[in-house]
């Protein structure tokens, strides 16, 4: 019974961390699609090219499709893209089909989001984070008046 209790508590802190391993099932991600602006789908062929050239700012989504928290954030993606877009970049990196770019950058846990700046990683956040989380931390690389104040 002490064992059943410490793996349980064991899931809910990997949880609440962030996704470490894959569940069993995999969700519908349609539902997830259905406001906002489409991030750039990432790979490991285009990464140089759309995030270490690009001459703006680039917020990485590095998700998988079998992590829950990951497809609960890309709504809040979607609408951070039309936010910033012309000032940031949002692309989103699969990284269960983009195993080079993830091992490249260490990326083990899920959702992780980086921000590139000149080609050079500025920002790491592991975890979901809300549309107005997002919006503050953006800011500081976009300017002061790029994305909407009354964001939720």
């Amino acid at each position: 019974m002490h064992a059943v209790r410490l793996l349980v508590l064991a899931a809910f802190v990997a949880l609440q961390a962030g996704c470490v391993e894959e569940p069993i099932a995999s969700p519908d991600r349609s539902a997830a699609f259905e406001e906002g602006t489409a991030p750039v789908r990432l790979t490991d062929e285009n990464f140089a090219t759309e995030v270490l050239q690009s001459d703006q700012p680039v917020l990485v989504d590095a998700w998988a499709k079998w992590c829950q928290p990951c497809v609960e954030l890309k709504p809040t993606l979607r609408r951070i893209a039309a936010d910033f877009s012309g000032n940031i970049k949002v692309g989103e990196l699969d990284v269960d089909a983009n195993p080079s770019v993830a091992a490249k950058y260490e990326i083990e846990r899920y959702p992780t989001l980086i921000i590139f700046v000149a080609g050079q990683e500025a920002e790491r956040i592991v975890g979901v984070q809300t549309h107005k989380e997002l919006t503050a931390l953006l800011r500081r690389f976009a300017g002061p008046s790029t994305a909407p104040s009354s964001a939720p």
